[in-house]
């Protein structure tokens, strides 16, 4: 009887076989599978091997085709197709499988068995053999032997790229897919039009890439910038797509994000221009006219050259920031409200996404559209893609309509994955635990509304992607996390067992070439809070890498201190790490100031609310939802909701010498800043990150301290500084603040 054991119990006892043998605690596959067991022996991938084709079709030839140039790629030599019983790797079609992308996984002595119900499973089952593959050339490739049984939780695992801000090639199009194809991912999301640009050619109006495909400048740079994509290069990114069984979702905005359309041909707009394919970034207010009928022709002859390329069933139609001010002011939009009984704007917006939606369905196409198609009333059978929380998708699922969750504080990944010493990007802070928690199912949906939750998403806005290596950092390694949302059952996932997995994952991601950012050895916090006896740890997320550091302030290199065991440290310090590759590929450097407190005595009380908020409200006069204490003024040390809460943070801060003093106030969204119970700074209302100052003169000793904040939905920050006499502008360390005086 064939010995079985969880991977979890397995004592490697492979390291005999072959140098190339994968033997790590924990089978570096992701996404997770849904199941996965461990046997006796390895099956050896050899120049003898071939590979056994169940049916002699294009598609399984295909399929034969991407496993042998993996298998060449280690050992040099392309297995050839056979029907030879041992010693190969079989592909067999079951209409018995019940999922669409499911697979069955067997791994023996004497052959490699993958089934499934269609190509797709098979597809993915060789994603998942791959991945155990040694990353180094070999003569043989030694596979332990394993059962896995496999499906995906979610119908939609998406990624999206916007090449509107910033064009990006055909051959860097296929690079992005191809690494989604590589976590199963099997939706790309492609967004062709905006104001700063129209990317995709449409043989009936010329003019949308001979005008709206250029604009003069990017953000008073001075410099021409543009592009767009030929017919022929489309139709050539959806055949390469679907070969690697990922559907392509276009993006054709309206009515709103419509100025390189409108640059192009005026006519459609409300004034009529004339108009210039935008160079900044942000809302405007020029959109796509919604009283005159060729608005609609124009939309639908474009949408007529859409539908011919993209063999997908959905097409995305924008819907989101469409400000209603010129149709305030249109008299054709104001006579069409009132033939059609509309009773405002957003019921005219609605009215503009149903015929646009009747017009696609008569097509054979459904249409998706963010959240902001729900104002007004839902096209009959639109689907949302719910960005602004989870509001929308929680509305559009309890009215029975298909959702594709992609909330900004989980999914947005132009967000900053660090603190510190990352390029630039949008503002806000995802970083790869936070995707990794990410829940597609809101907690509100019953079991019969969660059926609506098609999958999630991750959204690549470019405003500050200048170059594919930046986007190719910001992508990886978060889509692996995302990845595991969309595809293991929740039940499964675990984030220490993750990042085992995702520590030869960094090297898979390398080897291949890719550009990702390396873990750095320490979780950034700003502020890292120990007692007198406490150590500190730093933890490599890598395989094989190493860790250097400082406690000088210098950057760390492979000249400083390397890492072997916890460090002490006997005063304020400030620490920085680095995780460097053997490659030579680094992580940011952390950046943390050590500060050594009592910690019955350092810090600050809190109150916690929980509200729907414009601007700060009387919390003197609210009953908190909960009271407790922080060692140190960040939100990270007090666990708090995703959105709609409020926090009173209060207690004393010593001030050394007396002086002028400059505090430095950074929020979203809104904040207050008291000293002896004087407004400091004043940061209130809605808005993304922003710094707001103040200067007040304090005397020596503890005054009265305090910081109201709230976020109300979005991304979240709170964070103070300051500089004085004999300090320059930090962070407000935890020894300076007291619970009392």
């Amino acid at each position: 009887m064939k010995k079985s054991k969880k991977i979890f119990l397995l004592a490697w006892l492979f390291l005999a076989f072959s140098p190339s043998l994968v033997f790590l605690q924990s089978l570096p596959i992701i996404p997770k599978p849904v199941s996965l067991e461990t046997h006796d022996g390895a099956f050896i991938i050899n120049k003898k091997t071939s590979v056994n084709i169940s049916t002699n079709n294009k598609e399984l030839i295909n399929l034969y085709e991407f496993i042998s140039s993996s298998i060449e790629n280690v050992i040099g030599f392309k297995p050839l197709l056979s029907d030879n019983k041992t010693n190969t790797i079989n592909f067999i079609l079951d209409s018995g499988i019940q999922n669409d992308e499911g697979y069955k996984l067997s791994i023996t002595k004497e052959k490699i068995i993958i089934v499934a119900k269609n190509g797709a499973g098979i597809f993915y089952g060789i994603q998942s053999l791959i991945q155990l593959f040694p990353l180094e050339k070999s003569d043989i490739i030694t596979i332990p032997s394993i059962s896995i049984e496999d499906y995906p939780r979610f119908k939609w695992r998406g990624t999206h790229l916007d090449v509107c801000r910033h064009f990006f090639p055909v051959e860097f199009v296929k690079k992005y897919i191809d690494i989604l194809a590589a976590y199963k991912i099997n939706t790309f999301h492609w967004h062709l039009t905006d104001d700063q640009g129209w990317r995709i050619e449409i043989k009936q109006y010329p003019k949308l890439t001979q005008i709206g495909s250029m604009r003069k400048e990017t953000m008073g740079d001075g410099k021409p910038y543009g592009g767009y994509y030929t017919q022929e290069q489309i139709r050539e990114v959806v055949e390469y797509a679907k070969r690697k069984y990922i559907t392509i979702v276009p993006e054709i905005e309206m009515p709103g994000h419509a100025l390189a359309a409108l640059a192009s041909y005026p006519e459609y707009s409300c004034t009529g221009g004339p108009f210039e394919v935008e160079t900044t970034w942000g809302v405007f207010d020029d959109i796509f006219c919604a009283g005159k009928e060729s608005t609609f022709e124009f939309l639908e002859n474009i949408l007529t050259e859409v539908i011919e390329l993209f063999s997908g069933e959905i097409i995305h139609i924008g819907g989101d920031e469409a400000p209603k001010t010129r149709w305030q002011k249109c008299e054709l939009c104001q006579y069409r409200m009132k033939k059609e009984n509309l009773k405002d704007e957003h019921e005219l917006q609605s009215y503009f996404v149903q015929r646009i939606e009747k017009f696609l369905n008569s097509k054979g196409k459904k249409i998706i559209g963010w959240d902001e198609i729900l104002e007004g009333g839902l096209a009959p059978n639109a689907a949302v893609m719910s960005w602004r929380g989870t509001e929308g998708g929680i509305a559009a699922a309890k009215m029975k309509h298909y959702v594709v969750m992609s909330p900004g504080t989980y999914c947005y990944f132009d967000h900053y994955q660090g603190l510190s010493g990352e390029p630039k990007a949008i503002g806000g802070y995802t970083p790869l635990e936070k995707v990794y928690s990410y829940e597609p199912v809101p907690d509100d949906l019953n079991d019969e509304e969660a059926k609506y939750i098609w999958g999630a998403q991750a959204n690549m806005w470019s405003e500050y992607y200048e170059s594919t290596d930046h986007v190719e950092y910001m992508l990886l390694p978060r889509l692996c996390a995302l990845s595991e949302v969309v595809w293991t059952p929740a039940s499964l996932k675990n984030y220490d067992d993750f990042l085992k997995r995702m520590a030869v994952h960094y090297n898979i991601l390398s080897k291949k070439g890719y550009n990702f950012r390396v873990p750095p050895p320490l979780i950034e916090t700003g502020e890292l809070i120990i007692d007198s006896n406490q150590k500190i740890e730093l933890n490599s997320y890598v395989k094989s890498a190493k860790i250097y550091y400082t406690l000088d302030g210098s950057e760390p290199d492979t000249n400083s201190l390397k890492y072997s065991e916890p460090i002490t440290v006997f005063s304020p310090t400030i620490l920085k790490s680095k995780t460097i590759m053997s490659n030579g590929k680094s992580s940011p450097t952390s950046t943390v100031m050590i500060s050594l407190i009592d910690k019955t005595i350092n810090g600050l009380h809190y109150n916690y609310y929980e509200g729907d908020w414009d601007y700060l409200p009387k919390f003197w006069e609210m009953k908190p939802d909960k009271k407790g204490k922080t060692n140190n003024l960040s939100l990270t040390s007090i666990e708090h909701r995703e959105d709609l809460f409020g926090i009173d943070l209060f207690g004393f801060i010593n001030i050394e010498n007396s002086g002028d003093y400059i505090f430095y106030l950074v929020s979203d969204d809104g904040s207050k800043l008291f000293i002896d119970n004087q407004l400091v700074v004043d940061n209130d209302g809605l808005h993304e990150k922003k710094e707001a100052t103040g200067k007040i003169y304090l005397e020596k000793g503890k005054h009265p301290f305090k910081v109201f904040y709230f976020e109300k939905k979005g991304s979240q920050y709170l964070g103070v500084e300051y500089e004085g006499p004999g300090i320059k502008r930090k962070p407000i360390p935890a020894n300076v603040l007291y619970f009392d005086n």
